[in-house]
């Protein structure tokens, strides 16, 4: 009976509670283990980052996390989470129209005028704001760390190989959200 339950009983492992800057520190210590880390998730345009943060900045000794969430639960916090985090990507931010006549036409008044003021330049470009996504989630993270010089089959994880640490995510809860619309904790 026992040898029947102890497959089992490895699946269901408890997570380790650790911190960012620990994996950090000790990365092939923590490889293969499932974790729960406390930390501010990230959606960028090429990647998904978990990261230390001090009042709201990148801890950047602590490094980065490449976020996967293929194994991730459908719970009711989790779901919240990603649906969040889709909405967290960077804007597009518009450029006010131009008036493009009207420019030309005081762009030649200044020509023939130097004392007309010339024309205020206006850009008709959307512009991505990198750094400036919509929410700041704090969250609970659990899942498997994986720590790529400990899988010769992985170079490095993420958009052009650019972490060194991947935690593949099974759940995400006690979400803190923080609108930067409306300023206001969800």
């Amino acid at each position: 009976m026992l040898l029947v339950c102890l497959p089992a009983l490895a699946q269901k492992r408890e997570p380790v509670d650790t911190s960012i800057c620990s994996i950090a520190a000790h990365p092939s210590k923590f490889h293969g283990k499932v974790l729960r880390i406390r930390g501010t998730g990230y959606n960028g345009m090429e990647d998904s980052v978990l990261f230390d943060s001090k009042e709201g900045e990148w801890n950047k000794k602590c490094g980065q996390i490449n976020l996967d969430f293929h194994s991730a639960a459908s719970d009711e916090s989790t779901s919240r989470f990603l649906q969040l985090f889709r909405e967290q990507a960077p804007e597009q931010i518009s450029s006010p129209k131009c008036n493009t006549q009207e420019e030309l036409k005081q762009g030649l008044a200044h020509l023939s005028d130097p004392s007309i003021p010339a024309p205020a330049p206006c850009l008709a470009t959307n512009i991505v704001c990198i750094s400036c996504p919509r929410y700041s989630i704090v969250a609970t993270f659990i899942g498997k760390l994986r720590y790529s010089a400990k899988e010769p089959e992985h170079a490095r994880f993420g958009h052009l190989g650019m972490f060194t640490l991947q935690l593949d995510v099974e759940s995400v809860s006690n979400l803190a959200v923080t609108d930067s619309q409306s300023t206001s904790k969800r």
